[in-house]
């Protein structure tokens, strides 16, 4: 198979769930003999994965350029509605070869309400106004990209089933389907617990934002520490240099001593991190199906996890962590407490996690489920 793949951004050059899924597809594929490449961000191409543009909106225009060698491929493996240009190019061909798939990670929808303003112990928190409208009008943009990608699609899938029903609803049919992200085999890690990395109660990985609700870290923090007064958390993605407001929610709830920034790290850095945790903490409003929770439970780390998105279609409550409602503090710190007190608990969720992403997430099932499509598609004449 020769295959092209469209993506806005591809590590090291940023870390991220969209980037994390093609590095890991396109090196299955690689692996397994195919002819696989990847057009992305970026200033310095190497092999196959070509960097033609610094920006985002520079990389979405530049992708015009590369429509004639798209079309000679089986398929061109677009991620949303990000390289809408390739793919109305692509439909404009008289003779294209290429079938167009599109990947969808995360509903605009989803997205947006994930965004608006919500309350945590009465207090009120989320974007101002001006950051509101300026997201309204990026959402709205991203919802009709995302309709018009379903339109010019010749398949169609998502990484979870949620996202397929929000996204899609009835036109869910034969040609869409659900496929989760492919997560490569652990391999030992230079950041090893064994090799200088202390071990941490509390551990969250991601960025600073408001639908990943980090404003409920020191409140759940704080609660933990009233029953447990030597718990710390540790923290990947920022510095709370970078998150003011955060740091002040700290130092309010008393416990920013409590509190370790590791800084921003590489999916390849952080099994260690993750093996040295007691518990990793998702307490996000929305997600597609994120990396972190997969990575976690592939290196036998019990996950305490809001109930929503996809997050239930990776844990059954009481197997392989615990789930919790959105913005409940209470609920969250009482998880936490359980898995802190019942050591013997944490380590059965850990291991059923463990068994669960080697079953549901092993890069070479993931492959061949993408090849399977990929030969699907490609037998069907444009």
């Amino acid at each position: 198979m020769r295959v092209m793949h469209f993506v806005p951004y591809f590590p090291p050059d940023r870390v991220g769930g969209v980037g994390e899924f093609v590095a890991a597809l396109h090196g299955g594929l690689l692996q397994r003999g195919h002819d696989s490449e990847v057009v992305t961000t970026g200033v310095k191409s190497e092999g196959p994965v070509h960097r033609i543009a610094r920006s985002r909106l520079g990389w979405f225009l530049s992708t015009l350029c590369w429509i004639r060698a798209a079309s000679q491929c089986d398929v061109v493996h677009c991620q949303a509605g990000e390289a809408l240009l390739v793919m109305l190019g692509l439909r404009l061909l008289p003779r294209r070869r290429a079938r167009i798939l599109v990947t969808f990670h995360s509903s605009s929808a989803g997205m947006m309400r994930a965004n608006a303003p919500y309350r945590i112990e009465g207090r009120r928190f989320g974007p101002g106004l001006g950051r509101r409208l300026t997201g309204a009008v990026m959402g709205s943009l991203h919802r009709a990209t995302d309709a018009l990608a379903l339109r010019l699609a010749d398949g169609l899938n998502t990484i979870a089933r949620s996202t397929a029903r929000e996204l899609m609803g009835p036109r869910l049919g034969a040609s869409s389907q659900v496929i989760y992200n492919p997560l490569p085999p652990a391999s030992a890690s230079s950041f090893d617990a064994e090799q200088g990395v202390e071990s941490v109660d509390l551990f969250y990985v991601g960025l600073a934002t408001h639908r990943k609700r980090v404003a409920l870290l020191p409140f759940v923090l704080a609660r933990v520490r009233r029953a447990r007064p030597g718990t710390r958390l540790r923290i990947a993605g920022f510095e709370l240099d970078e998150a003011p407001a955060l740091r002040a929610l700290f130092e309010a709830q008393g416990c920013l001593d409590a509190v370790e920034c590791i800084g921003r790290r590489r999916s390849d850095e952080l099994p260690g991190y993750y093996r040295a945790a007691r518990i990793v903490l998702i307490p996000s409003a929305y997600e597609g199906l994120p990396y972190v929770l997969i990575e976690a439970l592939q290196q036998g780390t019990p996950v305490v996890a809001t109930r929503v998105s996809g997050h239930p279609e990776v844990i059954e409550d009481g197997v392989g962590g615990l789930l919790v409602p959105v913005d409940d503090p209470g609920a969250m710190a009482a998880a936490c407490l359980r898995l802190l007190q019942d050591p013997d608990l944490a380590a059965a969720l850990g291991d059923a996690g463990r068994r669960a992403v080697a079953e549901r997430f092993d890069l070479d099932r993931q492959v061949d489920a993408y090849l399977h499509y990929y030969r699907a598609l490609s037998k069907e004449a444009p």
